[in-house]
């Protein structure tokens, strides 16, 4: 910490206001991590971390797996509905 040599009550004050403001944005950036991590526990935060891992996995395969692995998905999709509600 430093020690500073203030000459007058306006540089006290100076200071003290970035200090307060500071304070305000550090806080304000907990609050944001809190909700941040607070989505990822969302049933819709899930699903996006799991698709952007899934798409990160079969990101090395080739234009023809693609394809047949965009025509696939919809029927697991239906397969694990229909599964769900049986």
């Amino acid at each position: 910490m430093n020690n500073r040599i203030y000459s007058s009550y306006e540089q006290i004050d100076a200071d003290l206001e970035i200090l307060k403001i500071e304070k305000e944005i550090n806080y304000q950036k907990v609050i944001l991590g809190f909700q941040k991590t607070k989505e990822h526990f969302t049933p819709t935060g899930v699903a996006k971390d799991v698709f952007s891992f899934v798409r990160g996995f079969f990101s090395h395969f080739s234009l023809t797996d693609m394809t047949v692995l965009k025509l696939a998905i919809p029927f697991v999709i239906k397969w694990v509905l229909n599964k769900k509600r049986s």
